[in-house]
């Protein structure tokens, strides 16, 4: 009996590691699918790199006051090329306001000084990202917008590469009657669904790795936890592959397929909190969005790459995203059809109906 386990194992395991090897060529050979899952990636990268400079790279020259006086934070300014003023000159268009360990930058609102030099120059003076606040005279707090939606482009990273270029080339296997000759044969369900996921996972990686990138940039995070975004990465990639196959189970049209996940990725991003901050919404409409799973993982990125406070502590954003991917990988395995005709009767998970050739 053991002996009879531990070769179904081995085949089965066979199995999907040739499967995934097919995936990943097939995917190679069609750019397209490739393109297809960076489009929204590279789109809302763009949009948010955008409205970085313009909100803080350009504007009128800082002039900044020093309150109260302090050698250190003046000298880091003007080594970043910031124009030093007394407190008393009536010509500054932005504060330094020091308190212990942290430090408010306000500025004139009416003058709109470009404080992106600032932040740079305030981070070399040794002030941690998480200590720096920016407002205005009004007391308005200025965000960054690339640090702020950083979360969001990782989000919008893995969710295209989840619905777009996983759900769509399965739907449109089925349409094409593929998945039927896999029907015939004894391929468990969830080896095929989980050998399609490795290829596109190398395209999160790579976009996950831009990003990191444009954090340690920007300064972001003082010292990167590795294991903590490694942990992140892959329980939010696993949740939103488990989604995009319970979508791809039963779907049947391919360009339907196609335009609805499209939809539901933009959608994800403005309920995410990708246009409007949370901090700005009801307290219902945020206790709305951070039921939301994708929310869950815009949190926990943002807590590893910009050290932004969370709704709850990330080890239990870590097992929200945990149970939701098992969850998820569980129905889409119960609800997978491998032909447009097979009936639609429950079926015990890891099963597969025969299917007539």
């Amino acid at each position: 009996m053991s002996g009879r386990v531990g070769v179904g194992w081995w085949s089965s395991r066979a199995a999907y590691a040739r499967l995934a090897t097919i995936s990943g060529r097939d995917m190679l050979r069609n750019p397209l699918s490739g393109l297809s899952m960076l489009f929204m990636f590279v789109v809302i990268v763009a949009i948010y790199v955008s409205m970085w400079v313009t909100f803080t790279v350009l504007g009128a020259s800082p002039t900044v006051a020093v309150i109260p006086a302090d050698v250190q934070v003046s000298q880091a300014l003007e080594q970043a090329g910031v124009a030093v003023v007394d407190p008393g000159v009536d010509d500054r268009n932005a504060e330094v306001r020091r308190d212990g360990d942290r430090v408010s930058v306000v500025l004139d609102g009416s003058a709109r000084p470009a404080w992106n030099s600032i932040w740079v120059a305030l981070r070399d003076a040794g002030f941690s990202a998480h200590a720096i606040t920016v407002v205005d005279d009004r007391g308005d707090v200025r965000l960054d917008p690339l640090r702020a939606y950083l979360g969001v482009a990782a989000m919008t990273a893995i969710s295209s590469a989840a619905f777009i270029g996983l759900t769509v080339p399965l739907v449109g296997m089925r349409e094409r009657g593929l998945l039927r000759l896999f029907g015939t044969t004894p391929l468990r369900r969830s080896t095929f669904l989980l050998a399609q996921v490795p290829a596109r996972f190398v395209v999160v990686l790579v976009e996950v790795l831009i990003i990191v990138v444009i954090a340690v940039w920007r300064r972001y995070v003082d010292g990167l936890d590795v294991v903590s975004l490694a942990v992140t990465v892959v329980t939010g990639s696993s949740m939103l592959f488990a989604l995009a196959l319970v979508f791809a189970g039963r779907s049947r049209n391919a360009e339907a397929t196609q335009q609805g996940m499209a939809m539901l990725t933009i959608l994800l991003v403005f309920a995410s909190g990708g246009i409007v901050p949370p901090s700005a919404l009801p307290v219902v409409a945020q206790a709305a969005m951070n039921a939301l799973p994708t929310t869950w993982f815009v949190a926990a990125v943002n807590a590893d790459l910009t050290g932004a406070d969370s709704f709850v502590p990330l080890p239990v954003l870590w097992l929200f995203m945990g149970l939701g991917a098992c969850g998820a990988l569980l129905l889409a395995a119960r609800r997978f059809e491998w032909d447009q005709s097979e009936p639609r009767q429950p079926t015990p998970t890891g099963q597969r109906r025969k299917v007539t050739p």
